[in-house]
């Protein structure tokens, strides 16, 4: 695994900075939703004081808690109203949240050997991605970068419906040949060299693949406004695992909120991408597929 390409100093010191930003612009979303007058439903909530507290969890945890999955974040469906101060300090946390995500991004692909004994005293080297590494010298290792990046969903319009539904999906990444080349380089797994010479004999006219991911369940909210949102849209669709956002104006009272069956039986929604990738992988080592032909136009 070669050394990283780039000096990490400058990285970690822009990775401090946009990390203190992002929980100041937190914690100032949060004091506003404590104090200020807001509506608020969240599935489950016995009282509104538990809801508000529930919101403010969801909206302000970015670290891991113990025992807790990698990748693994809070999920907490709700609706909330708040006054244009409060939707302010909600935008300022995506700003932040942005930031964030632009000073880690250039380190994605970059990874170190970290030598390190296992419970029997053996040593071992591992790969390890080199933001973390960054982030452990930080004293930030317990940082959970999917909760950090996830922006809040905010509303640009007052919602008259909100219907959850649990979906499952995949992200489908169109990637041209050279971008798997490079992949491959980087790659240490077994059946690395037989993909090489797969991508080599390829049509030269076939230039994008597809780098699939696993399949994920997360919940979306089906949203129906009074009039338009902002974006002249009477109805639209949001990514829902964190409670929404909308502004209050003068209304008083909540959205009719249909929320998410429990998770036993419920039924599932599965959204793809029908028809435009061969059955099977391309790749042994990657989840790489290639397109299908488009049929010909008469």
């Amino acid at each position: 695994m070669p050394r990283p390409s780039i000096d990490p100093e400058p990285h970690k010191l822009a990775i401090a900075a946009a990390l203190r930003e992002l929980e100041r612009a937190i914690e100032l979303l949060l004091q506003s939703l404590l104090h200020e007058p807001v509506l608020v439903s969240v599935q489950g909530a016995l009282s509104e004081r538990e809801a508000v507290r529930r919101v403010c969890d969801a909206y302000g945890t970015i670290n891991y808690a113990p025992e807790q999955e990698v990748n693994e974040t809070v999920t907490c469906p709700g609706v909330v109203g708040a006054p244009a101060a409060a939707i302010a300090r909600a935008e300022d946390v995506n700003l932040a949240k942005a930031k964030l995500r632009s000073v880690c991004t250039p380190l994605q692909n970059q990874r170190v050997r970290i030598s390190a004994k296992d419970g029997q005293g053996r040593r071992l080297v591992q790969s390890i991605p080199l933001v973390r590494v960054l982030l452990r010298e930080l004293q930030r290792s317990d940082l959970n970068l999917l909760a950090a990046y996830r922006k809040l969903p905010i509303l640009t319009g007052r919602p008259a419906r909100v219907a959850y539904v649990r979906a499952r999906t995949r992200v489908v990444r169109r990637k041209t040949r050279d971008a798997i080349l490079a992949l491959l380089e980087r790659s240490d797994r077994p059946g690395v060299d037989a993909d090489r010479t797969r991508m080599q004999r390829l049509p030269a006219t076939e230039r994008y693949l597809a780098l699939v991911e696993e399949r994920y369940e997360n919940l979306r909210a089906n949203v129906t406004f009074h009039g338009l949102d902002a974006r002249h849209r009477g109805r639209a669709q949001f990514a829902a695992e964190l409670p929404l956002l909308y502004p209050l104006g003068r209304s008083k009272e909540l959205p009719e909120i249909l929320y998410p069956a429990p998770d036993d039986g419920a039924k599932e929604v599965i959204q793809h991408r029908a028809g435009k990738l061969e059955d099977e992988p391309f790749l042994d080592s990657l989840p790489v597929y290639r397109y299908r032909a488009e049929p010909r136009r008469r």
